[in-house]
């Protein structure tokens, strides 16, 4: 937990050193606090850059360094203004020494409490692990693209994929006791830390308590606390970088003369160009041109430089048509090469989510910790959300616009309007993101005015009247991120963690492993990792077509049946669970480790060219029904077949409660059992513990949320079988029951509302499967067959 931090510390640091450079020499001699988002965007950008060339996360890591080191020479030759010129009075010069202490003062504040909030998720699940998991997934991705940067060992990122977090999440893992993760993570958290310093820009003159509720209230938004709180960070550095535009535009400094001079002014603008390319792709761009053209259009001074006289000089100026051809050839890499992200960007703009995600929710009030399920309506009192959001931005926007302070409302208005132009091209799942990006400027926009009213506006009605609203709204908001932060899905170490057990012997080598976890790659940081991932197929994997991966509603468990013979013959090594329930190793892998969880397979030949299977399904093995006339025919032909011990199969709808537990509750079914020892496999999905028990048997079940996307949240999903435990039965009925563990004090105390899956439940008659001729087959669960005729 404490790497976790270190890191955010170190990026935080970095980012403000960084940005008081960029900004020192765009001739801004005291602090703005702009300085965290244009660090962080700099830092993104020179990461970013080098990330897909020789060297990758070795050069990205000495262009961070050369970076830093250059923005501390620039501040020691150019240091930070305390004081106005020689003439201005005592007073004025003690005042500005106070201001430069506040500084710090203020920094410290907002992001410890900052700090703080983000953490609650680790500290109601009462252990530190990945944001996400279960939920979300991605980070796990994210995480296996990093090692691969820095090791060249995994799958390689998609093509165009802007690896700049990657590669700075990198640099940070080469500090002594950070891991990869802990520094993903703690990138994670330097964002939301940093865009609670940058809100600071826009809430000057209040007291201590309200400009670090508003603050921190801009960082938490409710989106961005849902965004936070499932492991991302594409979507949060990009909300980040539009506030910093918005806030920049508020005040901007003249334009200087000289093309040095123009050239310094212009490097913050430059470096969130670069951080939004090299973090959220070409397409985050719209945003940030959005606000200034937007902006730009309230000024008299372009209203006239847009008729169509000066628009046609403008344009056939040299340095116009030069500047224009850049942009043409820099659009043009954007889409092809290796920066060329067109066809990632097409293939996921048009996907879907479980709903369409309300725009009410990125007003700031949404009383669910479920931004995507939750949205088609059944959340809590969506009715009474919406008005109170509305409210408070529509009345905050129009505080905004009485004072003419026209960019922070503009800048919402930008993002707005984007995500209405894309609601006829694109799916739901880049809507909601357009959603984020917009929600830290419609918290901005109704917590200024609400902060400063409540001590600000005359005596008497008005007074009252923004006083309630504030608490309605403030309280509203903070509950609702509340919500999300506090049912935040922390990853326990889980089945994955035993994978690491096997990394000396899989140090730098390839090997496959039989499981959609996304994270699995991440677990066996060193190897040359290749996970079957339905939505990122990897090149050197082919599923089974008798036993696909994702069988139209469910992702299947995956053993060796799953793949086809050219992939068996690829890997060296292959990785399978342990759980009785799965499919019979070929004779061409021999076992050589395993954990309680896993068992580690090298192969020493070729795999069987005739070994079928039928179709499985989401299972280990198919019942050859004989009443079924191609089942007949089958076993009817010369042959054999590897046949499964006596099985008996529990359904997930057979659970006595459901499948679905919270802490405390248990759920049970009885399953018919035979005289004998039999070997039980489960499938669940639970944060907390669990256990598993019977008349003489009980079995403590880690918590374990794994990586199969998308687990929790899908329709259809019921995960990968595990080992839970034998049982010697007397034989008949045998009640099962699985129990949840009880909340601790804090998650009682918090209303925490995290829950455990449960699905199928198999018990297999302890013994090896025996392979059987074909016609002696019928009505036996089938692992797979040889025939000469295939039916």
């Amino acid at each position: 937990m404490l790497a976790t931090y270190v890191s955010a510390a170190l990026i935080c640091a970095a980012s403000l050193l960084v940005g008081r450079a960029l900004l020192s020499l765009a001739g801004q001699p005291r602090w703005t606090w702009l300085e965290p988002a244009v660090g962080f965007a700099a830092l993104v950008a020179a990461a970013g850059l080098p990330a897909r060339g020789p060297g990758h996360a070795t050069t990205s890591a000495l262009a961070l360094v050369l970076l830093i080191a250059a923005a501390a020479v620039v501040l020691v030759l150019f240091p930070a203004r305390a004081t106005t010129p020689d003439d201005a009075d005592p007073g004025e010069r003690r005042r500005l020494v106070e201001g430069e202490r506040d500084v710090v003062l203020w920094g410290l504040l907002v992001a410890i409490a900052a700090a703080a909030v983000l953490s609650i998720p680790f500290a109601i699940s009462g252990r530190w692990g990945l944001l996400g998991v279960g939920f979300n997934n991605d980070l796990g991705l994210h995480l296996a693209w990093a090692e691969w940067l820095r090791s060249g060992f995994g799958p390689p990122p998609e093509s165009g994929y802007p690896l700049g977090p990657h590669a700075i999440a990198d640099t940070a893992a080469a500090v002594p006791g950070i891991g990869l993760g802990q520094a993903f993570v703690g990138e994670i958290l330097a964002i939301g830390i940093l865009t609670a310093l940058t809100a600071l820009a826009a809430l000057p003159r209040l007291g201590p308590a309200r400009r670090v509720l508003g603050a921190v209230l801009v960082a938490v938004s409710y989106l961005a606390a849902s965004y936070y709180a499932q492991g991302a960070f594409k979507e949060t550095a990009e909300a980040l970088f539009v506030l910093a535009v918005a806030l920049a535009l508020r005040d901007p400094a003249p334009i200087p003369r000289g093309a040095v001079a123009r050239l310094g002014y212009c490097l913050p603008w430059l470096a969130i160009a670069g951080g939004v390319l090299f973090a959220y792709s070409f397409a985050g761009l719209a945003w940030p041109i959005a606000v200034v053209a937007l902006w730009s259009l309230a000024l008299p001074a372009t209203r006239r430089a847009l008729a169509p006289r000066s628009v046609i000089r403008f344009l056939l100026r040299p340095a116009t048509l030069i500047g224009l051809v850049v942009l043409a050839a820099l659009a043009v890499l954007t889409l092809v090469g290796p920066l060329g992200f067109g066809a990632g960007f097409n293939r996921v703009a048009g996907s879907n989510t479980y709903g369409p995600v309300s725009p009410i929710e990125a007003l700031g009030v949404w009383w669910s910790p479920n931004y995507r399920l939750d949205a088609p309506g059944e959340a809590d009192l969506t009715w009474l959300a919406g008005a109170i959001g509305g409210a408070a931005v529509a009345a905050g926007a129009i505080w905004w616009l009485r004072r003419r302070d026209l960019a922070v409302p503009i800048a919402f208005a930008a993002c707005a309007l984007l995500y209405l132009v894309s609601l006829p091209f694109t799916g739901d799942y880049s809507q909601a993101k357009a959603l984020m990006i917009a929600a830290p400027l419609a918290m901005l926009i109704a917590a200024r005015p609400l902060l400063s009213e409540i001590t600000d506006a005359p005596v008497g009605a008005a007074r009252i009247a923004w006083t309630a609203l504030a608490v309605v709204f403030i309280g509203g908001a903070a509950y609702s991120s509340f919500m999300v932060l506090r049912d935040g899905p922390v990853g326990p170490p889980g089945h994955g963690s035993e994978l690491q057990s096997f990394l000396p012997i899989l140090h730098g080598k390839p090997v496959l492993y039989a499981g959609q976890d996304r994270y699995a790659a991440y677990e066996l940081l060193g190897a040359d990792t290749h996970v079957p991932l339905v939505e990122f197929p990897d090149p050197a994997i082919s599923p089974n077509p008798e036993k696909p991966f994702d069988t139209g509603d469910a992702y299947s468990p995956i053993d060796f049946d799953s793949f086809t013979k050219g992939t068996l013959d690829r890997f060296p090594y292959l990785i399978t669970g342990r759980a009785a329930w799965n499919s019979q190793a070929p004779p061409s892998f021999r076992r050589i480790a395993a954990t309680r969880s896993f068992i580690l397979w090298e192969r020493v030949g070729d795999a069987p060219a005739r070994r079928r299977v039928l179709l499985e399904g989401t299972n280990a093995g198919s019942i050859a029904g004989c009443d079924a006339p191609e089942i007949r025919i089958l076993l009817a032909s010369r042959g054999r077949a590897a046949v499964f011990p006596d099985s008996v199969f529990g359904a997930k709808t057979h659970w006595s409660t459901g499948d679905v537990l919270r802490t405390g509750e248990s759920t049970a079914q009885t399953l018919s059992l035979g005289p004998g020892r039999w070997r039980l496999s489960l499938q669940y999905f639970s944060p907390f513990e669990l256990t598993l028990s019977a008349p003489g048997f009980r079995r403590t079940l880690e918590p374990a949320l794994d990586g199969q996307r998308p687990n929790t949240i899908s329709l259809a999903n019921d995960g990968q079988f595990w080992p839970a435990g034998e049982i010697d039965s007397d034989g008949g009925p045998v009640r099962f029951t699985v129990t949840a563990a009880e909340p601790s004090t804090l998650q009682k105390l918090s209303g925490y509302d995290g829950s455990a899956h449960v699905a199928n439940i198999v018990a297999v008659r302890a013994g090896k499967k025996r392979t059987v001729p074909l016609s002696a087959a019928c009505d036996r669960w089938i692992d797979w067959y040889e025939a000469p005729e295939i039916p």
